[in-house]
């Protein structure tokens, strides 16, 4: 290898490293954490212990070791992880490029798919780093067996596509590449693991009852195509419309001196290199139906939950993965010049640094939070019998939009606040909590939390706890922040909002 590969192999290697390191756990990382007393736990083969990872694992053996193993400490373990799983990314979809694009057009899109900015979730939330790693190795596996490397490619095949049930897409999906250029037995050879893994799921889910919990068994086939319309409109709107525009401007807004200081210098190099840059390719049709076969496929997956939408804010913007494949290797397609470097520095170089400093930003605020509910006094004096309300640090703030999840979500709170209160009931006062009568209801998940006669405030920006009556609830509930998940809430009253709840009533709850 030459040393100006070397060379460029060890700056995307100190890259990746500068964009991962400290930015720590997010999310229902919190919450699995715990969640075994022994080994014997961990390796437990029973569904019920198991829950939703039955259906995922490679994802659970490759990627949640971590959690039993480091607990908490050493966070820096994590981020290496995340590291490590972008470069083995980045290899695996640049050998999947290349059967379509000259060399540097296959690295392009490779880096554009593995940290595209309208999935940073994915990037430095560690429980969904699999979202990119295993969909990765399934793009290898399709290079493999492109290039009659049979068993290594089906090898990898069924790894992937038994990595989560996020994976029949891309089975489905890239096995319509070989059905468009008519290798009918690569084609059919491709499907089957994907195949098998629906086969198995459904035999989970029929087989040990209340494991499966993301098909909405009510339904209907109009429901279907509504939710299918939704996913549609939703992926539009956050990929190209003001959500994506928004996000791009605030990324950039968020970015630190050094990291400018480091895109920058990146912008001056391509800049520089621009001339050598590899003429445009022949527009590759198979390659571009089959992608866009994967974002039709993971539409129809999401419309039979009715649970996710797209979004370009906050930790669900996992699922706009599917849909940047696409986007990725089309812009992959563009002329180099210094027009189209100038649109990928704003679109993409630029934003890239700024959501890295944010989230490592926030993760800092995140433990100082869970340090000072570790060292507040008041809290570990509270009766058992009593219920503790948390305000304060619900979600982050990207700009005005709340981005990541933080107390907003029950499961994360009782984790955070689990041997650290004796009360038995701790409820963050996310926009969907409402009071009825004597108890809190979670119009969002469904909770209630009936709230007794001992009440307390624990109002995490100042790390303060005081007493509350029931007749004060009312107003501490009108004095929380308004939280703008996406700026569609701002047209609350118009035929925006109607057509939003029309299409899914399970939204609602975004323009309370």
């Amino acid at each position: 290898m030459s040393s100006t590969k070397l060379f460029y192999l060890f700056s995307i290697g100190v890259i990746i490293l500068y964009l991962f390191v400290g930015t720590g756990l997010h999310g229902d990382d919190y919450s699995v954490i715990g969640s075994w007393n022994s080994w014997q736990d961990f390796f437990s083969t029973d569904p019920f212990k198991r829950h939703l990872m039955i259906f995922a694992l490679p994802s659970y053996f490759s990627f949640w070791w971590a959690y039993f193993v480091l607990g908490f400490e050493h966070q820096w373990v994590y981020d290496i992880v995340k590291c490590a799983a972008h470069l083995v990314s980045f290899y695996c979809v640049y050998r999947f490029a290349s059967d379509y694009f000259p060399r540097d057009r296959a690295i392009i899109a490779s880096i554009l798919f593995v940290f595209y900015p309208l999935h940073d979730t994915t990037m430095y939330w560690y429980m969904t780093a699999p979202y990119v790693f295993f969909p990765a190795i399934i793009l290898y596996a399709h290079a493999l067996i492109r290039n009659d490397n049979i068993p290594s490619g089906l090898l990898l095949l069924f790894l992937g596509a038994f990595s989560y049930y996020f994976t029949p897409p891309y089975v489905f999906g890239l096995a319509a590449v070989f059905l468009f250029e008519r290798k009918y037995k690569k084609a059919a050879l491709f499907a089957l693991p994907g195949v098998l893994y629906v086969a198995f799921y459904f035999w989970i889910k029929f087989a040990f009852s209340g494991i499966e919990r993301r098909i909405d068994s009510h339904l209907g086939v109009f429901d279907l195509l509504k939710q299918f319309m939704l996913q549609f409109l939703s992926f539009i709107e956050a990929a190209v419309g003001p959500s994506w525009w928004l996000k791009i401007y605030y990324a950039i807004g968020s970015l630190g001196w050094i990291s400018a200081l480091i895109a920058t210098v990146i912008v001056i190099s391509f800049f520089i290199k621009s001339a050598a840059f590899s003429a445009r390719p022949e527009f590759p049709k198979s390659l571009v139906f089959g992608l866009f076969s994967v974002l039709l496929f993971s539409f129809g997956i999401y419309a039979m939950t009715g649970m996710y939408h797209h979004s370009a804010f906050n930790l669900g913007n996992r699922s706009t993965v599917y849909g940047s494949l696409l986007i990725a290797f089309l812009l992959a397609l563009l002329p180099v010049n210094k027009k189209t470097i100038l649109f990928f520095a704003l679109i993409f170089i630029f934003p890239v640094f700024g959501l890295s400093d944010y989230w490592k930003s926030w993760n800092v605020h995140q433990k100082g939070i869970i340090e000072n509910i570790k060292s507040n006094a008041s809290l570990r004096s509270l009766e058992p019998e009593s219920t503790l309300l948390v305000t304060g640090n619900i979600y982050s703030k990207l700009g005005p939009f709340s981005h990541i999840e933080f107390f907003s979500m029950p499961w994360v709170v009782n984790s955070i606040f689990h041997d650290r209160v004796k009360s038995r009931r701790v409820v963050g006062l996310a926009p969907y909590i409402e009071l009825d009568h004597d108890s809190l209801v979670d119009l969002k998940f469904g909770d209630k939390y009936p709230l007794g006669r001992k009440i307390y405030v624990y109002n995490s920006e100042a790390n303060t706890v005081s007493p509350i009556t029931l007749a004060a609830i009312p107003l501490l509930l009108a004095d929380r922040p308004k939280e703008i998940r996406h700026w569609v809430q701002l047209a609350k009253g118009t035929w925006i909002e109607s057509g939003i709840e029309s299409l899914s009533p399970r939204l609602v709850y975004l323009f309370r």
